[in-house]
């Protein structure tokens, strides 16, 4: 077994070139040259070869820091705000179109509600769509399990929107190169002028959706893209040099501190209502919309299919229950317990945040409430189980400020 690497500043899941020299021809050293242990990377295959280029170097990474190369959280925010008045100025059309991608759930998703509220302000209908990439899946490595789940769980959303006559647009997009070109067609066909999507934070799909902005509004869309996935979203939290968090404990303080302040981080968002549009006569077709079949690397046998049916129900509603049911009778003493192997002592919610059927500002808001309104005392359990689902945001925070670590 290979020996275990301290982290290090060099990454895998960041676009670059696949130079092997460390300098170029001035004697400079090159951004984009690999670092010299980069072939431990490619022997134990930590990433596809196929979709991502050699391990980044050193200057590429230390570019990043010291504000040479822009973030692709940066450039997201750069082209909104270099956007923001053409996107303002467009007018509702025919149609409103709500993105899914991993916030698949009606109840407290973000930018879901922000498309429902412009659809029911102009009397126009709101469609839901879904891509499914099997290149992002094989990146990804995602396994046959998740993306049964992921299937599964698109079936429930499918039914729980039908009964707010919302229909839900599914399909497979076999280059994910051509996913931007294809909501805008789509969007044009429907007339759409508005899209929504919850932003997703890693490298590849922050520079996907800042592309997906300024090609919307080249062609009078206007593609806003909302904060959801993080209870506190990233940029908010500093230490008292003003920089973000390296560490844990000091950042995990920090945000149940910043949470406490500003609760309103916590308010968790209606689901949408029924559609205020025509939509069952104007986008019929779209109900008949099915849910897209597994990839053939990515196929269950019967047997294991069945097994996850049953150990994993699909959906928002089972995610919910589970919550519910650990909050009541698991929680208060979750930390002395959760390292117990002869009981199921933990919550078993990992598929329903990963999935995106819950969102980790609900359970939190729920563990809060339950924990008698606090955050950071009363029952230790809860306050363990919060710090886990807070790992997530924590997560995601460091890999928004230094993409070289995916």
């Amino acid at each position: 077994m290979p020996q275990k690497r301290k982290p290090s500043q060099n990454g895998t899941r960041e676009n670059g070139t696949t130079s092997t020299s460390d300098t170029n021809k001035r004697g400079k050293s090159d951004l984009s040259s690999p670092h010299p242990n980069s072939r431990q990377a490619e022997e134990f295959g930590i990433v596809l070869r196929q979709f991502y280029p050699p391990e980044m170097s050193n200057e590429r990474c230390q570019a990043y820091n010291d504000g040479t190369l822009e973030r692709p959280m940066e450039t997201l925010n750069r082209v909104c705000e270099e956007t923001v008045d053409a996107r303002l100025s467009i007018r509702p059309n025919a149609a409103v179109v709500h993105w899914f991608k991993s916030d698949l759930r009606l109840h407290d998703n973000r930018a879901l509600r922000k498309a429902y509220e412009v659809a029911r302000e102009h009397s126009i209908p709101l469609i839901a769509l879904y891509i499914l990439s099997p290149e992002d899946l094989t990146a990804h490595l995602s396994s046959p399990a998740r993306v049964d789940l992921t299937l599964r769980t698109l079936e429930q959303l499918k039914l729980d929107l039908g009964e707010l006559d919302i229909p839900l647009h599914m399909e497979t997009q076999e280059s994910r190169r051509d996913i931007p070109q294809r909501i805008i067609q789509l969007c044009q066909e429907w007339g759409a002028n508005h899209l929504f999507a919850n932003i997703e934070y890693e490298v590849d799909e922050l520079r996907r959706e800042a592309k997906l902005v300024r090609l919307c509004v080249e062609n009078g869309i206007a593609f806003d893209v909302l904060h959801d996935t993080c209870v506190v979203p990233p940029g908010l939290l500093s230490s008292q040099q003003g920089k973000q968090y390296a560490v844990y404990s000091p950042w995990f303080r920090s945000w149940q501190m910043f949470l406490m302040d500003n609760p309103e981080h916590l308010e968790v968002s209606e689901e949408p209502g029924s559609n205020p549009g025509n939509a069952r006569k104007v986008f019929k077709d779209l109900f008949a919309s099915e849910v897209p079949g597994a990839p053939n690397n990515k196929r269950l046998s019967d047997e294991e299919r069945e097994h996850f049916r049953q150990l994993y129900p699909a959906g928002e509603h089972e995610g919910l229950d589970r919550l519910e049911s650990f909050l009541e009778e698991k929680a208060t003493a979750y930390d002395d317990m959760r390292n117990s192997l002869s009981k199921q002592t933990t919550s078993v919610l990992s598929p329903y945040f990963a999935s995106g059927s819950l969102s980790a500002r609900t359970a939190v808001a729920k563990a809060k409430k339950a924990n008698k309104n606090q955050l950071d005392r009363n029952e230790l359990g809860f306050v363990s189980w919060i710090s886990e689902v807070a790992w997530r945001d924590f997560y995601k925070h460091v890999l928004v400020r230094w993409p070289f670590i995916w």
